[in-house]
């Protein structure tokens, strides 16, 4: 069975089998054993279906918990826009944005402190993703690297290919 979140979770399977047992005229001493749950669990269940004049979907996830942002859309789009533009841009001594880096400018920005972990779970709602950085030599040059993958590279494996083994 598929929700608004997908799949149903392992306790909402137990809710939805405990409330058709409810409807089915089982006790709450009978319904925990079956559904392997406290009978306190049951009649909560048993409330809220008639709550719900026995209507069964009250059972299931409605919403997520948690708090709301405490960022505004209006701040969500000017923190976007700060990130986009870049940390050395923001003040910051290197270009690499890191989930404690974007909690502080949120700090210093909108004087709201944030978690980490918030952070890196707010990223993807602005459209943003955790990457890792492209990490390039600054030793040698493209030609050289270029050179060594045609030339020596190729050597190696064909002498790798030439080994015999006892």
């Amino acid at each position: 069975m598929k929700t608004k979140h997908g799949s149903l979770s392992p306790q909402e399977i137990k809710r939805l089998q405990g409330g058709e047992l409810i409807l089915d005229g089982y006790d709450n001493d009978e319904i925990a054993d079956i559904v392997k749950v406290s009978p306190s669990a049951v009649r909560k269940w048993r409330k809220k279906l008639k709550e719900h004049d026995d209507d069964i979907a009250c059972l299931c996830r409605k919403h997520g918990s948690g708090t709301t942002s405490l960022l505004t859309d209006e701040q969500k789009v000017q923190l976007k826009q700060i990130i986009i533009d870049g940390a050395i841009a923001a003040g910051y001594s290197t270009e690499r944005w890191v989930s404690k880096t974007v909690a502080d400018l949120i700090f210093k920005t909108f004087g709201i402190t944030m978690a980490p972990r918030t952070v890196r779970d707010l990223l993807p709602t602005l459209g943003l993703s955790p990457q890792m950085p492209v990490v390039q030599s600054h030793k040698h040059s493209d030609e050289a690297v270029l050179e060594w993958a045609q030339r020596t590279w190729k050597r190696m494996k064909k002498k790798r290919k030439n080994l015999v083994f006892p």
